[in-house]
C-alpha cells in the first residue's frame, strides 16, 4: 500500500493573526498574501478581522467586494457591509478610525442609492441617497458628501429652491479641496447663477479643475470647462489663462 499524503490544512486566519489584532498587524498580514500571490488569503484574514469587529477591516472588505479587488465583485455584499458599519455612526467619536469608515460608508450608501445597480436589489432611491449625503456632510463633513449633496441642490429639478444651499455646499467642500466642487462652484460663477458672477474667477477655477482632474472626473469638468470658455470674451480668456500660468487657486467663495 502506498503512502497517502495527509489532506492539506484549510487556511485559518485565526491561527495567523493569533493575538495581536490591531488594524496594523491585520493589514500588515493582508498586503504580505497579497504580494506573495495569495488573495484568497489575504481577503480570509479580512473577514475574520471584520468578523470580530475591527472596523478598518470591514471597511476594506466592503471596499473589496465592490471594486472586484482579488475577488468576484458583489455589490449587494458590499451593500450590506457598508449599511452595517454606516449603522454605527452614532457611536463614532472624532479623531478616530471608527469616525472616518462612518462617514465614508455613509456616502458609498449614498453612492448607491443614488445609481442603483443593474441587476441586483439595489435600486434608485434618491431620498434615501440625499438622507445618506446629508448625515455625512452634516455630522462628518465629508467633502465627497458635501459635494453630492451640493450637485443635488443646485442641478436637480426634485430641490428646487435650495440652490443657495447648494452653493454653500459646494463651497465647503471646494475649501477642502475637492476637485468636482470647485469646477461646479467655478462655473456657477462664471454664468451667474445663483451667486455673484465673476466669469474670470469661474473661468480660473475651471481651469485649475480641469488640471487637478482624475480619469473619473476628467470628462464631465472638461466639457464644463470647454463650454465656459468658448463663450468667454477674449479679454476674459486671457486673464484666465494669466491667472492660470501664475497657479493661481482663488479661495473659497464667501457668501
Amino acid at each position: 500500500m502506498g503512502f497517502m499524503p495527509a489532506p492539506a490544512r484549510a487556511f485559518d486566519a485565526s491561527r495567523i493573526i493569533e493575538n495581536d489584532t490591531s488594524s496594523t498587524k491585520i493589514f500588515e498580514f493582508f498586503y504580505n498574501f497579497k504580494r506573495e500571490g495569495r488573495p484568497q488569503e489575504a481577503v480570509e484574514v479580512l473577514k475574520y478581522a471584520a468578523g470580530i469587529g475591527n472596523s478598518a477591516a470591514q471597511w476594506k472588505l466592503a471596499r473589496i467586494y465592490q471594486t472586484g479587488d482579488g475577488v468576484q465583485a458583489d455589490h449587494e455584499r458590499a451593500f450590506e457591509m457598508y449599511k452595517e458599519i454606516a449603522a454605527q455612526y452614532p457611536f463614532a467619536r472624532p479623531n478616530t478610525p471608527n469616525w472616518q469608515f462612518s462617514a465614508d460608508a455613509l456616502v458609498a450608501l449614498g453612492d448607491y442609492y443614488k445609481n442603483g445597480v443593474s441587476g441586483t436589489s439595489i435600486k434608485v432611491d434618491v431620498p434615501k441617497a440625499q438622507m445618506m449625503y446629508t448625515t455625512a456632510a452634516m455630522v462628518f463633513r465629508h467633502p465627497d458628501a458635501q459635494f453630492e449633496l451640493g450637485r443635488m441642490q443646485l442641478l436637480d429639478e426634485q430641490y428646487y429652491g435650495q440652490h443657495r444651499l447648494g452653493i454653500r455646499n459646494l463651497n465647503l467642500a471646494y475649501g477642502k479641496g475637492h476637485v468636482g466642487a470647485e469646477a461646479l462652484l467655478g462655473y456657477s460663477i462664471f454664468e451667474g447663477e445663483h451667486t455673484k458672477r465673476d466669469p474670470v474667477r469661474g473661468l480660473v477655477m475651471l481651469g485649475n479643475a480641469k488640471r487637478r482632474a482624475n480619469s473619473h472626473d476628467l470628462e464631465w469638468i472638461s466639457t464644463l470647462h470647454d463650454d465656459a470658455f468658448a463663450i468667454a470674451s477674449p479679454e476674459q480668456r486671457t486673464k484666465a489663462f494669466e491667472l492660470l500660468e501664475a497657479s493661481a487657486s482663488p479661495s473659497p467663495l464667501t457668501q
